[in-house]
Parts: C-alpha cells; structure tokens; sequence
C-alpha cells in the first residue's frame, strides 16, 4: 500500500521511508506536473506526498461544486500499474469500497486509467498524518488524552472488518486526523486487493511482497508468514499504535514481529493502564492470531478509558430511572416538557434494524458516553469551554456520538430513553455554562458557540431564547460563529 496519507496537506514524504521491505520504487511514467490534466477533469495543482507505491496530488475537479471542487489523486508507480492483471483488481475494489460510509475512513470515489497513468480519486481533507503527530509526542499521553485517536482507528476498521474486508496495512502513515480532530482512516480501496482473501474463489491473485506493500513494523508475524489476512492483523498494527500513543515508542522497538519472537521480546506495560487495559493491549500484541481478540469491539471495549467512580456515575441511578420511565409523565425529576423533548430526540435517531447491537455492546457504550460526559463536565467547570465541547459535542470521539451509538442500534427502549435523557442533561449543562458566562463581556463568543451547539441537538426552550437575545443584542458577531450559521440559515427560512 502506499507509504502516505492520501490526501494530507503536510510536508511528509516517502523519501525516508524505513518502513519497506522491498526497494522503493518511484518512477512513474511520464511524471505528472503541475497544470497538466487528466480526462480533461482533473488538474494537477501540487503534489501532496509521495512513497513508495507512487505519487499524491493535489487536483481542482471541473466537474465538481464550486464549494468543494478538491480531490486527491493518488497516482500509482510502474511497477505497480504494470502488473497483468492489477488494474482490474484495483477497479473491482476501489468499486466496492465506494460503497464503504463511515466518518472514519477516507471516502474513495473512483479508480480510473488515463494514457499511462493509473490513479485513484478521493476526497481531499487538509491535516496531519498520525506518525508525524507520534513524533512531536516522544514520550505519549495520557489514555484519556489519545482515546479520540485510538478509538477513531478501531471504527473504521471495526466497520470494514463488518463488511470482510481486512486493511492489511494499519499505520500511522495511513492515519489522518484532520483540522477538526476527526481521524479518517487511508488507502481501503487499495488494501483490500492486495491480500489474498479472495484467492480461493478464483479471482485474481496479487501477491502484495512483490510490490513492496508489507510494512514492517506493523505487519502480524501472519503477514510475513503470507498467510490469508484476517482481522486479527490489523488488530496487531492498531495495538501497536495504541502503544506508540500512550508511550511514544514501538512495542518492540521498531523491530519486525518476526525479530520480536526470536528475541522474545515483551512489551512493556504503559503507565496509568488498568490490568483489564493492559490486557487485551498486550493480548492485541500477540505472535499468535488465536490470542488477540477476535473482534475490533472486543478490543476498544476492554481498553475503553474509565475513571476512578465514573463507571457508578451516572449508572448508579439506571435502576431508579428505568423505575420510572415507561409510562411515566417524568425522566427522574425531569418534566413533561422535557420527556417530550426526548421523545422527539428518540423519533430524530430511529433503531436501524440492520445494526442492532447486543447488551454487552450497549453495556460498553453506556460507560464509555459517561467518561466522556464526566470529562467534558469538569472541563467545562474549570471554564475551557473548548475542550468540554469538543469531548461532549464537537470531537471525532464524543460522549454524544456514543448515546446516539444506544439511540440507533438498542432495541431496548429503556437505554434509548436513558440516552436521551443524559443528551438532554448534557444540552442543560451547555446552557447553564453559557448563563454563567453572561457576566463576563469577553466571554460572548463561548456564550453564543455554547447555545449554537446546544441547539444542534436539542431545541431546548430556555436555549431558544437565549439565542434569540443573542441574535437581537448582537446579530453581527452570532452570523460570525461557525455554530451558529446553519441556525441563522434556518430562521430565515422560517
């Protein structure tokens, strides 16, 4: 696969890349430069990166909106295009992986031939590759720090692994986190093809070592075996991942999984881990498939942060609630108007009957949405209303993500109910903040992003007024807050 992100707009590139087992191959053919065009579409504009399956650039799509009309087009090296029969497997997958939607793995839209270049269009998204954000973090973070990282990865995989397909080149070079802290995951269209899982049913064989596409310091001892790639091995490469993160440092010092087994080398136990943490991390690290965890959900759910008390707060009340729930006027303490609010909240995300999840997996929901909660709530005390947003609302991990996860896939409707309730006392919580905030002159762009937010997912009565006031005291600096423009979008067509 290839050696960079896809489509990032940083200053890495294949030129030192230790990460290959083979020699690096970088012509291709009749090199692209700016301003030249590709099905008089895509015009070159720059180039993003380049490694070792061929080049990224940077191209203005005339067919596309004018809002939007950036792409990435990775174009593929010679050795790559010339194999007999590479283009039409790489079309075949780049074609199925089209039909692959999830906010954590890079959207790939077409796969394409033009005179000698063979590319792979995508979306364009400006941000850093995660090896380089690695790097500025030599000695790791805290597990509650990386999580939004470590969690964003295991999504994307969790739900390319639902669909049978194995990325079989997990790495932080393929890991993107953009300007706005969402992790997209990089080169599915490619990965897919260059296992051998379809080697069985009589499609075309592609043996990925010929090319150079095996990277050694995540690859399970499986891969370098050349067994048939399972999920398993990407679990390998998003432990060691999850490893670099906590520590700044490879599990096995940046040495193959095949040179860790003959040494017997043992990773060391990351500090603050709690034994059920440690656990499956290390069990992820595994020489042998059958003893890493089977799933990517097994793996985020034992590695899942907690603080000391959260996993009794808020659950310590769930019995006292779902007492009173059903067929109740109130939602512990709550009144009619608000056990309306969340009946309109539960309408908004119906259950998708083809992604039902079971009790075990609501049960890990439920405690990873109330360290989230518990987190965004003492950042918004402390008064960094940045931060508390970001881990409540507006991040790529938040404990709103997480009671929408209940929301659509519980059939249960009590944890449905309860969900709604916490999003609702959460919504309460960015409102009495941005009350807390009125006295303060300065603060009046925290005020108006807290009401604007809270908005967006519950059209709470008090909040509504507050932006009201806000819209007739200072309309100007509301039309200025990102948060707000799609509110100001709305009342106008109101």
């Amino acid at each position: 696969m290839s050696d960079i992100p896809a489509n990032t707009d940083t200053n890495t590139n294949g030129d030192a890349d230790d990460d290959r087992t083979r020699v690096v191959v970088r012509e291709t053919v009749a090199q692209l430069r700016v301003g030249d065009v590709l099905r008089e579409r895509f015009v070159i504009e720059r180039v993003l990166g380049e490694g070792g399956m061929g080049q990224v650039f940077l191209a203005r799509d005339h067919q596309a909106e004018k809002s939007n009309p950036f792409v990435a087009l990775k174009v593929l090296g010679a050795s790559f295009r010339d194999h007999p029969q590479a283009f039409a497997a790489l079309r075949r997958e780049a074609t199925q992986s089209r039909t692959l939607t999830h906010p954590n793995i890079v959207a790939v839209f077409d796969f394409d031939r033009a005179g000698d270049h063979v590319y792979m269009v995508m979306e364009y998204l400006k941000g850093q590759a995660l090896d380089v954000l690695i790097g500025n973090r030599p000695d790791g973070g805290k597990l509650a720090e990386v999580w939004p990282l470590i969690e964003g990865i295991a999504r994307g995989l969790e739900y390319v692994h639902q669909k049978n397909i194995v990325h079989a080149d997990v790495k932080p070079r393929n890991v993107l986190v953009t300007e706005n802290g969402e992790v997209k995951v990089l080169d599915l269209g490619i990965a897919r093809t260059l296992d051998e899982s379809q080697a069985s049913s009589g499609t075309t064989r592609f043996d990925p070592d010929t090319l150079g596409a095996l990277t050694p310091q995540y690859a399970s001892p499986e891969m370098f075996e050349g067994q048939r790639p399972k999920p398993q091995d990407d679990i390998f490469a998003l432990g060691c991942i999850a490893y670099e993160l906590l520590t700044g440092k490879h599990p096995y010092e940046r040495r193959t999984a095949l040179e860790a087994r003959s040494m017997r080398l043992e990773p060391k136990r990351p500090p603050g881990l709690k034994p059920r943490q440690w656990k499956v991390l290390k069990a992820s690290l595994a020489m042998q498939r059958a003893d890493r965890p089977e799933t990517v959900t097994e793996f985020l759910r034992g590695l899942s942060p907690q603080r000391s008390g959260t996993s009794a707060w808020p659950w310590v009340v769930v019995a006292g609630i779902l007492a009173v729930v059903l067929g109740s006027q109130y939602f512990l303490g709550l009144t009619v108007s608000d056990a309306e609010l969340i009946e309109d909240l539960l309408a908004r995300y119906p259950v998708d009957a083809a992604a039902i999840a079971g009790a075990d997996e609501v049960g890990a929901w439920r405690e990873q949405a109330a360290f989230f909660h518990q987190m965004g709530s003492d950042y918004l005390t402390e008064g960094n209303v940045d931060s508390g947003l970001n881990v409540l609302l507006t991040g790529s991990s938040t404990a709103f993500n997480t009671y929408r996860q209940i929301l659509t896939r519980s059939e249960n409707i009590e944890d449905r109910q309860l969900a709604g309730a916490e999003i609702l006392r959460m919504v309460r919580q960015l409102r009495d903040t941005a009350v807390m905030l009125e006295a303060s002159p300065d603060a009046l762009d925290n005020r108006i992003r807290l009401v604007c937010t809270g908005l967006k997912v519950m059209n709470e009565p008090q909040l509504e007024q507050m932006y009201m006031q806000l819209v007739n005291s200072d309309a100007g600096a509301v039309r200025q807050n990102a948060a707000c423009v799609l509110l100001l979008d709305r009342s106008a067509a109101g």
